[in-house]
């Protein structure tokens, strides 16, 4: 939750291709945590629609402030707008959520079109290393369930768009997956591990989502429309930010395949 900043844009459950924020509907948000309605919490309205910030459901939900639902320790709100999109997206999928493995869990197994695979939600802090205990390598978890269960397992970092092009891309390469941020901290010059730049690309290229000229699309709304522009461009723009903070270490490519295009 710490690696959120502002509330930016609006988050459509039955659109969510196109619509990409930190603002997520009362009616949307209560399908999401499986309620009838959400009581308490703190919503503004625009148009006729009662939107609460995604901060505060992150921070209610993970509290057990939501009645009707029930605080799960391994759960976050993320996984549950993912878990959501899976049952949307793909018609009769069998999904199973926080799956023993060993003494740990792996937040989801999905099987569709003859296909089973595991998928891992990975935020911030599986890339920005803060205490003496954090892996070194972030992929190591990934591998380490392919290699022990036979299966495919899919991280699904926090840039990419918690949207059904996405869930598609896991099953069909034929489908061009979305890389947005519109509100995060955590910038990819940030991350810890020398090789990031190689993590970020491989992460990103399992979803088809690296165009011919980047990911630093991420940052504007060329590809989602209802989308808005990061702030950190503004800011780098005004000088108040160096360019350097989005660009990964162990990078082989050109500042502008890591740049958005306002900044070429």
């Amino acid at each position: 939750m710490g690696w959120i900043e502002g509330k930016q844009g609006y988050f459509k459950l039955a659109d969510s291709d196109a619509w990409c924020g930190s603002l997520i509907s009362e009616e949307d948000a209560a399908e999401i945590l499986g309620v009838e309605a959400l009581e308490g919490l703190k919503s503004r309205e625009v148009e006729g629609v009662r939107y609460i910030n995604e901060l505060d459901l992150h921070r209610a939900f993970s509290k057990g402030r939501i009645p009707g639902v029930k605080t799960q320790r391994f759960v976050s709100f993320d996984e549950m707008i993912l878990k959501r999109l899976i049952e949307r997206t793909l018609d009769g999928a069998q999904l199973e959520t926080q799956v023993k493995w060993g003494r740990k869990r792996i937040d989801f197994q999905v099987s569709w079109g003859g296909r089973t695979l595991f998928i891992e939600f990975d935020g911030p802090s599986h890339f920005i290393y803060q205490y003496e205990r954090d892996p070194k390598e972030p992929l190591a978890r990934k591998q380490a369930i392919e290699q022990e269960l036979g299966l495919e397992c899919v991280v699904w970092p926090y840039w990419m768009q918690r949207c059904e092009r996405n869930i598609r891309a896991l099953f069909d390469p034929a489908v061009e997956g979305l890389a947005s941020v519109w509100s995060t901290k955590a910038m990819f010059g940030d991350f810890s591990a020398i090789d990031s730049a190689s993590i970020i690309e491989t992460v990103t290229r399992r979803f088809n989502a690296v165009t011919p000229e980047g990911i630093g699309y991420m940052y504007g709304n060329q590809r989602t429309p209802n989308k808005p522009v990061h702030p950190v461009v503004e800011r780098i723009r005004a000088g108040k930010e160096s360019p350097e903070r989005l660009i990964p270490s162990g990078s082989q490519y050109p500042q502008e395949f890591w740049l958005p295009q306002e900044l070429w």
